[in-house]
């Protein structure tokens, strides 16, 4: 099964190493794609993803192949951005970003501030409780997101009494 996907025309791919590189208005992203029953071929603007066998398994890993290659020419033209709003009942915690953290302070009255690294890539803006990750890199922005979120957890509370917390409110162009 040979899978083809056609590059805009100002966009530019190289596969090296099992790296696949894509090229668009100055800007570039690198993933690495490499399976040894997956053969990917650059050639006149298209990028071929060609499964060796025709089992059920491989070829969702060259489907699989072939959406990471769409994310990041989707990526490169229009930003992935995701949007999330900090919600306190008691404690005002603060939001801020530090060189390439993120840092919650005063979390439910905690002494010491919680933090996240921020990925390669990302951009991370904070306005009071609103939150906006944005960058090229799909998966990137989206990990940034969720350990963003996921480093609010609060233990052994009841999560219906006790809603503290950084919460993703939009993805992309959702409103």
């Amino acid at each position: 099964m040979k899978l083809i996907t056609e590059l805009p025309e100002d966009a530019e791919a190289s596969y090296k190493e099992g790296i696949l590189t894509v090229e668009r208005s100055g800007n570039s992203l690198e993933r690495k794609l490499d399976h040894a029953q997956v053969d990917v071929k650059v050639e006149d603007g298209e990028v071929a993803f060609e499964a060796l066998e025709d089992r059920k398994n491989i070829t969702s890993i060259a489907k699989t192949f072939q959406s990471h290659l769409e994310n990041m020419i989707e990526g490169l033209e229009n930003e992935y951005v995701y949007k999330m709003k900090g919600v306190y009942a008691h404690f005002p915690m603060t939001i801020k970003t530090e060189s390439n953290q993120i840092v919650i302070e005063n979390f439910m009255g905690e002494r010491y501030p919680r933090k996240v690294d921020i990925e390669e890539g990302v951009d991370v803006q904070v306005n009071g409780e609103d939150v906006e990750i944005s960058g090229p890199d799909k998966e990137a922005v989206g990990l940034t997101a969720g350990r963003l979120e996921q480093l609010c957890k609060k233990g052994n509370r009841d999560p219906r009494t006790f809603q503290d917390g950084v919460y993703i409110t939009s993805k992309g162009d959702e409103e």
